[in-house]
């Protein structure tokens, strides 16, 4: 009787362990990766749709069920995002990505209190232990189509349009200007400022003004504001007025000048490959927070695409001798005025 009481001891103790491992393993088999978009929504047609494609990627590789493994949740008011990023902190998600620099706040908040959970933040930075920050060198992309613009321009003026005066796009300005400068000191660069990422019918306003002073390719960093650059150049083209060239900025944007082929081409930001990479990293406990990491050329973070011989094949072999240089450190790019007027000096 002894000896079978004990057997059936020892055999519950058995179920009990086997049992607590399948639950740690089930525990760890689970993984919960969300991200919070900017303002503009996932709706906005740029930075928030690209983010979406990385972690698309992700999660149709490690079988994650959406919404149950994996979130994408909109907002469309800054006051909400310190609210929608700690609720999924509450719900215990692996990682947790903001995307654009108005999460700043509500990220820095939100990781200091949820110590425990990794945290992204793309295009902007947060100087805490479970944070990776990850910006780009949109500078580089600037300069390499500032090259371009000034050896294709015919009136020899250009334009950029940027959505509002901040780090992020005054890069991708002063990187232009840089690029634009090295080619031809003489070419004038008209800039402006829409203040809004959201508004066609203002980008349409500038760009038709630009166009009135003789620009023939313009360089909009506006979000969808910059669809009303892409439909002046457009009607322009269609009604025999001239040519009016735009560059395309964060995605292959060469159907958006199409049916009168008006894209020049585009400078594509790999945000899709930052997501993906911050959620694989995490995915296989290679996620070391307390960094920024710069995506720029050499890591493929800036890309440019080509539409369909735009450009011709002298321009074509120019950038890339440009390319060269800033990829092996001969030319540091400036991301600033200052950094510029300090370039502009020392140009020949």
């Amino acid at each position: 009787m002894y000896k079978k009481k004990t057997a059936l001891i020892f055999t519950m103790i058995i179920a009990v362990v086997i049992s607590a491992c399948s639950v740690k393993q089930d525990s760890g088999d689970s993984f919960k990766i969300g991200i919070v978009s900017n303002s503009n929504g996932k709706n906005d047609s740029y930075l928030n749709s690209i983010a979406k494609k990385g972690i698309t990627k992700f999660a149709k590789e490690e079988k994650l069920n959406k919404d149950k493994d994996y979130k994408y949740i909109e907002t469309t008011s800054t006051k909400k995002f310190e609210k929608k990023i700690s609720k999924m902190a509450d719900s215990n998600y692996d990682l947790i990505i903001g995307i654009g620099s108005n999460l700043t706040n509500s990220m820095n908040t939100v990781a200091a209190q949820y110590k425990n959970i990794n945290f992204g933040l793309i295009d902007s930075r947060v100087d805490l232990p479970n944070v990776i920050s990850i910006n780009f060198s949109e500078q580089d992309g600037g300069f390499l189509a500032g090259v371009i613009a000034a050896m294709k321009t015919k009136t020899k003026k250009l334009g950029f349009i940027g959505g509002v005066d901040n780090e992020i796009i005054n890069r991708y300005k002063y990187g232009f200007i840089s690029g634009v400068k090295s080619i031809n000191k003489d070419i004038e660069v008209f800039t402006a400022y829409s203040d809004t990422f959201s508004d066609p019918k203002e980008g349409s306003k500038i760009a038709t003004d630009f166009f009135n002073q003789n620009v023939d390719i313009i360089f909009p960093v506006a979000g969808l504001t910059s669809k009303g650059v892409f439909n002046t150049a457009k009607k322009i083209k269609k009604s025999n007025k001239g040519e009016l060239w735009v560059i395309g900025v964060n995605k292959n944007e060469y159907k958006q000048g199409l049916p009168e082929n008006v894209t020049l081409f585009s400078i594509v930001k790999k945000i899709d490959q930052a997501v993906y990479d911050l959620a694989k990293q995490a995915k296989t406990n290679e996620f070391h927070g307390g960094k920024t990491l710069i995506y720029g050329l050499n890591e493929g973070g800036i890309r440019l695409i080509w539409a369909k011989n735009n450009v011709e094949d002298p321009i074509l072999l120019k950038v890339g001798e440009y390319k060269d240089k800033i990829e092996s450190g001969s030319i540091v790019v400036p991301s600033n005025e200052n950094e510029y007027l300090k370039f502009k000096e020392n140009l020949t």
